[in-house]
């Protein structure tokens, strides 16, 4: 045990949240130790502070899966990292240890992209590319993106577009050369899409949204990404899928039509049978982005070597205590404010 310590965010009990210390440990091979500077405060943060889901009764658990910051252990590049593994990785602490394949070091982001910005890419790329590119089985893309995919003219439905991992999604498909991509989301969000590479843009409060995405699609959609996983709204897309279509659903799958899983909800990491509107021929891909390095090329390229250069809007919490930050920040992810953007946490100055 390290005689060394410094402060973390974490969980230390169902419902209770706190600054505490941890041991400072030295990084083992393909490690990295990283003075964090931000991290990222997702839903899954919140699921794992309020009802000790995921966690499986090991408290502490430091919270934060995305973070960026300096490399203090082999040098002083900055890095934003993706934390796939246990407590030591996680980003709402001082010091992390992460695996180097989880890293992408300065020399892959764009000059002008500060470390705050830094700090809103790994999930969200990494939970889009996988899922429609492994998941989904789309054709990877080629990079540079030149030769257009197998498939190009094939209707896509993103659905909860608005969403970062929808923004991301949107815009790698068209990256990646796919012309049909159709994009639910709410109608402030509709330019900012398109501008993306969205080829149509419905309103998912439309009553007649089913048939604006048939009529988008010219027939029933082959792929699905559902950015939102509720059962409201895998119910709307049984209505517009092939019936040998494809859905991936971004897990936890949460009752009524949000992702966020308020205290009364229930959310599960697969959809009940009795809750299944899809016929047996449809299939259904439960999307647990922690799990993309058992891919190994994923593994060994995706955010080391072709994470893209792509920018998002991120709300920054870096005034009050560490404490305050962190509280404050899980508190809006938590109610459901976070509307296609980021919310990050100062963990130290730099």
């Amino acid at each position: 045990m390290s005689s060394q310590t410094h402060l973390a965010f974490a969980s230390t009990a169902v419902g209770i949240t706190s600054v505490i210390q941890v041991p400072t440990l030295s990084p083992g091979p393909g490690e990295v130790m990283v003075k964090v500077a931000f991290s990222a405060v997702i839903p899954l943060d919140t699921y794992m502070a309020d009802y000790g889901r995921n966690i499986n009764g090991e408290y502490p658990v430091v919270l934060g899966f995305n973070l960026s910051g300096i490399v203090e252990a082999v040098g002083s590049d900055k890095v934003c990292a993706f934390a796939t593994t246990g407590s030591k990785a996680k980003g709402l602490q001082e010091l992390a240890i992460i695996q180097s394949s989880t890293c992408a070091q300065d020399s892959q982001l764009p000059d002008n992209y500060s470390l705050e910005a830094a700090a809103t890419i790994p999930d969200n790329f990494i939970t889009a590319f996988y899922t429609l590119f492994d998941c989904l089985g789309l054709a990877p893309p080629t990079l540079p993106f030149s030769v257009p995919p197998p498939n190009a003219e094939t209707p896509i439905l993103v659905y909860g577009a608005g969403a970062t991992s929808g923004q991301y999604a949107v815009q790698l498909l068209a990256l990646a050369g796919y012309k049909q991509v159709i994009a639910t989301a709410s109608p402030r969000q509709h330019s900012y899409l398109k501008s993306l590479g969205a080829a149509h843009v419905v309103d998912y409060s439309d009553d007649d949204m089913s048939e604006k995405i048939l009529l988008a699609a010219g027939k029933n959609v082959q792929f699905v990404l559902d950015c939102i996983s509720a059962e409201g709204t895998l119910k709307s897309i049984s209505s517009v899928i092939s019936s040998d279509g494809v859905v991936a659903m971004l897990l936890p799958v949460t009752e009524g039509t949000r992702h966020v899983a308020g205290k009364d909800a229930q959310c599960g990491w697969k959809l009940p049978a009795d809750r299944n509107p899809f016929p047996d021929s449809v299939k259904l891909v439960g999307v647990r982005t922690l799990l993309y390095q058992q891919n190994e090329y994923l593994r060994d390229n995706l955010m080391p070597k072709i994470l893209p250069r792509l920018l998002e809007e991120f709300r920054l919490f870096d005034q009050g205590s560490l404490q305050d930050r962190c509280q404050e920040a899980l508190n809006v992810v938590r109610s459901g404010q976070v509307k296609g953007e980021k919310v990050v946490v100062k963990v130290v100055s730099m």
